[in-house]
């Protein structure tokens, strides 16, 4: 087979896995989950989306916008940086043979002033004073040529003038003290850029020694012409310290919350920068990275409660009526926060009220699984809003599990509504204590503190009183098992016990003892014994459909199932498993309920009329199946100590010397009977769970079925009438009637008296 087609084989295997898988239980959990992902999702985009404005650079704000999460003044950064790399003073680096070329550069230079000079000497007319020659004329001519001596340097004419007129002696000091100085210079070194400082440093040193005028006129061009930098700019090193500068400086940073522009403030630039970067400008531009943390967050959120409750509690994952409680009540505890959050202070968001809500209403483990989930999605529910700061995130994060797995504590055993109110009370004094020691590590104002911890604390009382305002809500509309609704169903006066009691006694006095009988094998085992004895109460309701075809009802002492043919009285006697679903769709009882009903017989066979047609077949085979009932077998511990609990009580009460070894005896034989016939396989009873449960039927219906000592028959005398041997006498000659008559007058007459 080629490659091709094995890929295309194994496509289809999956195509087939898939539409098998699909139409499973966990199928539709698993849509739930993601239809609560996208719920939670859409409704933290709604709180989170940020407010957009209209604004340009100069107009007028007119009211306070804050970050809606960090962000950083990129133009105010970029000035900072800009200026720090303009402080990084420049690297330099020497520059070898630059002093030598400078003092040849120096040395030609003189060399071609001193032409000069020596021409103006030619042109003198004999001995002529210092003040004649400083004050001497030249022809142009003169000065032309002079200006064509000097090659190296651009000489302007009165510089030539006064190199003319200086004296052999004057330029003889200039040279040799300028040729000193600068080499001075140079081996102290001059730097790229500072040549002019040293020009000014040399003129300085000289201008002590150096005629006037050959300083202030002359030198400085003949400086700017030779002298070079030694130490010159070393570019690579100098960008690296400028970028290290640039690198060092600290972002400006606008915290979440804090005042972007405020309320009458004239929009500058960076301000609109920080806007613009933000998404809380109208324009095309948004801040897709808040939707994408918020989706990322959500999906967190949902993972961690599957995983821990596949860990703590995994076959709710299968259930889809179980999902859809949690999607429903998750949904709408963040949006109660939400709602909160934007009325009031962080502080005061009823953080526990689905722990509380979940706990009577799914049990402890569902209820710590949620607890989880809800601490990150309150937490990002947090992050959504600017006014909120990262220690009010944390703190509600930290008030939702900590006291959220306090509560759940509180409630684990004790679930009726008065605890559930009491639980708000301790969840109070839970978030109380928990802002306060974050308050304690954190801030040094107490009193801060404290107003916040008050209002967590009436978060906890609210929460109490949301979850017990809304259990009776889900428990209808979802038709849940919690421990209030059974209480509920357990009372005498439910219509479809009443019903039980006028039209069918029997099977109600039965449902009584077997209640009994499954309430004590919980207990013993820590299975659910309130959702056992509500179960047992209505576990034979399907019996009131036809309630004289069954022995504890018939008063005659006929039973009219013995007249008919064996498969008939056998689908009589199996049907009333289906019949009481029927009443207990009828009367909304929970589905554990419908379940146990259903459930409470399994599929036995019914073995009195499987050996009526037996022996009616006159050797024929007869098929076990048609005597069977048409229930499935138990799948809880539950339903399967009813199971048990109904056969035994049946078994026992049909005994004729019911003693404890002998009611010992019995119950170990129909447990095993039950066991042999498979009927406790589905079950998660375990062999130590079993003994427990016999144990306990066996303590039960010692107390129901005890030996009685036989009563006396005889006259029992009046108080101090007569004494014991007197009453010992009557009890064996008895008083004739008159004189009882007699009697019976006297002490009526004493008791008028």
């Amino acid at each position: 087979m080629s490659e091709r087609l094995r890929l295309r084989e194994r496509i289809k295997r999956l195509g087939a896995r898939f539409a098998v898988w699909r139409k499973t239980d966990m199928a539709r959990s698993a849509v739930l989950l993601i239809g609560a992902y996208v719920l939670l999702c859409l409704i933290l985009f709604i709180l989170s989306a940020p407010e957009r404005y209209s604004l340009t650079v100069g107009s007028i704000s007119r009211q306070t916008i804050n970050a809606n999460k960090d962000v950083v003044d990129e133009t105010a950064t970029q000035e900072r940086r800009k200026n720090a790399a303009a402080s990084v003073e420049p690297s330099y680096h020497f520059q070898d043979g630059v002093n030598d070329e400078v003092q040849l550069s120096l040395q030609a230079v003189f060399d071609e002033l001193r032409t000069v000079q020596q021409y103006g000497l030619t042109l003198r007319t004999g001995e002529e004073t210092a003040e004649y020659l400083r004050s001497r004329t030249f022809t142009d001519e003169e000065i032309e040529y002079a200006l064509k001596l000097v090659t190296t340097l651009n000489l302007s004419r009165y510089q030539a003038t006064t190199l003319l007129r200086t004296t052999t002696e004057d330029f003889d000091t200039m040279v040799s003290t300028v040729s000193t100085a600068v080499s001075n210079q140079m081996n102290s070194g001059i730097r790229e850029g500072k040549v002019t400082d040293a020009i000014s440093t040399i003129q300085q040193i000289v201008g002590y020694r150096v005629d006037i005028s050959l300083v202030q006129n002359l030198l400085p061009t003949v400086l700017r012409t030779c002298l070079s930098p030694n130490w010159v700019v070393d570019q690579a090193a100098t960008e690296r310290a400028r970028e290290e500068a640039m690198a060092a400086v600290e972002p400006i940073v606008y915290q979440q919350g804090q005042n972007i522009i405020r309320e009458g403030e004239v929009v500058q630039q960076n301000q609109l920068d920080m806007l613009k970067s933000l998404g809380l400008l109208q324009d095309d531009q948004y801040d897709f990275s808040v939707y994408g943390g918020i989706a990322l967050l959500v999906l967190f959120a949902v993972v961690l409660y599957v995983m821990t409750q596949y860990m703590l509690h995994p076959r709710t994952l299968g259930e889809p009526r179980s999902i859809l409680v949690v999607v429903c009540v998750m949904v709408l505890h963040v949006t109660i926060c939400a709602i909160t959050l934007k009325l009031s202070t962080i502080y005061f968001v009823p953080a526990v009220m689905a722990s509380m809500l979940l706990t009577v209403l799914m049990g402890a483990r569902c209820a710590l699984s949620v607890t989880a989930c809800l601490s990150v999605l309150l937490c990002g529910l947090a992050a959504g809003d600017t006014s909120v700061s990262l220690l009010e995130m944390i703190s509600v994060s930290l008030i939702t599990l900590i006291s959220g797995t306090v509560c759940v504590r509180f409630l684990r055993h004790k679930q009726n509504r008065l605890r559930l109110l009491l639980s708000g009370a301790v969840a109070g004094a839970v978030n109380g204590a928990v802002i306060v020691a974050l308050g304690w590590m954190t801030s040094m104002n107490s009193s801060a503190f404290w107003f916040n911890a008050l209002w967590a604390m009436g978060a906890g009382v609210l929460s109490g009183l949301l979850a017990t305002a809304l259990q009776p809500l889900f428990e209808s509309v979802f038709s849940l098992a919690t421990a209030s609704k059974l209480l509920e169903l357990g009372n005498p006066n439910h219509p479809l016990l009443r019903r039980l009691q006028i039209e069918a006694s029997g099977t109600y006095h039965h449902s009584i003892i077997v209640a009994n009988l499954a309430e004590a094998a919980a207990k013993q085992i820590g299975a659910d014994a309130l959702l056992a004895r509500t179960g047992a109460y209505f576990h034979d309701v399907g019996k009131l459909k036809r309630p004289q075809y069954f022995k504890e009802n018939q008063v005659s002492g006929e039973n009219p199932l013995n007249a008919l043919d064996p498969y008939v009285a056998a689908a009589i006697v199996t049907a009333h498993t289906k019949d009481g679903v029927i009443l207990a769709q009828k009367y909304r009882l929970p589905p554990e309920i419908r379940a146990m009903i259903e459930q409470h017989h399994g599929d036995t066979p019914v073995m009195y009329f499987y050996r009526k047609a037996v022996e009616q077949a006159e050797g024929k085979e007869v098929d076990i199946a048609d005597f069977r009932y048409r229930g499935t077998r138990p799948s809880t511990r539950e339903a399967a100590i009813l199971m048990l609990a109904d056969t035994v009580e049946a078994a026992v009460r049909a005994m004729q010397d019911p003693t404890p070894e002998k009611i010992r005896e019995r119950i170990n034989q129909l447990v095993r009977s039950k066991l042999d016939d498979g009927q406790l396989s589905d079950s998660p009873l375990s062999l130590r769970d079993i003994e427990g449960v016999c144990e306990a039927f066996a303590q039960q219906l010692r107390g129901v079925y005890h030996e009685r000592i036989e009563y006396p028959t005889g006259y029992v005398p009046h108080r101090g009438a007569f004494n014991i041997d007197e009453a010992e006498q009557k009890n064996q000659e008895p008083e004739p009637q008159p004189e009882r008559r007699r009697i019976r007058k006297k002490r009526k007459g004493e008791e008028a008296q």
